[in-house]
């Protein structure tokens, strides 16, 4: 099976591994993470939205980091993935709280974009993974399969034209512990801003934890993490201070 969805991986950008966590670790997780919404920033201007880039850096998370990323089923898919090649965390760590995502990739964008000037994105056939772990059913996200194998704008405008205009986009329908292991350059979008505005989602927040792993010897990877660590300073100015 893990072969089977390594390949899939591969192919499309993303697989779905179903059940990783089972219900006492996601209400656990969501705990943490409604106990800790006083030390994450607000990015969108709806007051039950939040957001913080780097969550493994909090003793008070790091917990759920940690479960993640020594997960054995997460791992056994990771070394069918990268087969003989190591692998680590990048350090491109998040939990979303009901918050909108509009169409884009996992790749440094904008100003950052100068991050991956000494290296193509593309060249290389396994990917930085994003795992995304969801604490609730639904099926917010959209993402247009093999949009991993071809150059992408890194410009936010760009690529949401470049979606709106694409065919193929498909759901992927989640339960709550299902993962979702995407290529970080697959095109791919969230939940809309007004479905983010709905005033029960105060009390039954939508929330979304990731991270992202890439090979030990993949010129992409070292990229990523370098300009993450930049964006993340950066971040944390704007929202933390």
């Amino acid at each position: 099976m893990d072969l089977k969805l390594a390949s899939q991986g591969v192919e499309h950008g993303f697989c779905v591994l179903p059940s990783v966590f089972d219900n006492a670790e996601i209400e656990a997780f969501r705990s943490a993470c409604v106990n800790n919404l006083g030390c994450m920033g607000q990015t969108r201007d709806v007051t039950h939205s939040y957001h913080l880039a780097g969550f493994h850096r909090f003793p008070s998370l790091a917990k759920i980091h940690a479960r993640i990323v020594t997960d054995d089923t997460i791992n056994r898919f990771l070394a069918a993935y990268y087969g003989s090649s190591p692998y680590f965390a990048l350090g491109l760590s998040d939990i979303t709280v009901n918050r909108s995502q509009h169409w884009h990739t996992d790749l440094l964008r904008g100003r950052y974009s100068e991050f991956l000037k000494d290296c193509d994105p593309w060249a290389e056939a396994m990917g930085s993974l994003k795992a995304l772990v969801y604490l609730q059913g639904g099926a917010s996200l959209r993402i247009l399969p093999r949009s991993h194998l071809s150059p992408t704008p890194l410009d936010d405008s760009l690529l949401h034209t470049l979606a709106e205009t694409a065919p193929g986009v498909v759901r992927v329908e989640v339960k709550a512990g299902d993962v979702v292991m995407m290529d970080i350059r697959a095109l791919h979008r969230g939940s809309t801003d007004a479905d983010m505005r709905n005033p029960a989602l105060a009390q039954m927040p939508k929330i979304l934890v990731s991270t992202v792993f890439g090979p030990v010897n993949s010129d992409l990877a070292r990229a990523m993490q370098v300009g993450n660590a930049h964006r993340m300073a950066d971040w944390d100015r704007r929202f933390l201070a």
